[in-house]
């Protein structure tokens, strides 16, 4: 169940993403966080389905879950082994999640 909560969340965020994106302005931490996974190898379909990802992780986090749990949850619906999926949990929380 909350796998399909999960799965249905990453389905809104990049839905609201793709209508709300603005044109052509990258934000720096965007570009920095895209290119550590894209330096680790960890595929995504596209810049902004990752940050919509990255933004859903941390709502995840600050609502309690822990980052390893959440890990685990989006690896399958990503299609990332459990270490991918740990690196972007991780490079999500450091660039996105309030400290």
């Amino acid at each position: 169940m909350r796998t399909k909560f999960i799965v249905s969340a990453v389905v809104a965020a990049a839905g609201l993403v793709t209508m709300t994106a603005a044109p052509a302005f990258a934000d720096e931490s965007d570009d920095i966080f895209i290119a550590t996974l894209e330096s680790e190898g960890v595929p995504f379909s596209s810049s902004e389905d990752a940050i919509a990802l990255a933004e859903a992780v941390c709502e995840y986090v600050a609502a309690g879950q822990p980052p390893e749990q959440v890990a685990v949850e989006i690896s399958g619906p990503a299609d990332w082994t459990i270490e991918q999926s740990g690196f972007f949990v991780g490079a999500a929380t450091q660039s996105y999640c309030p400290a």
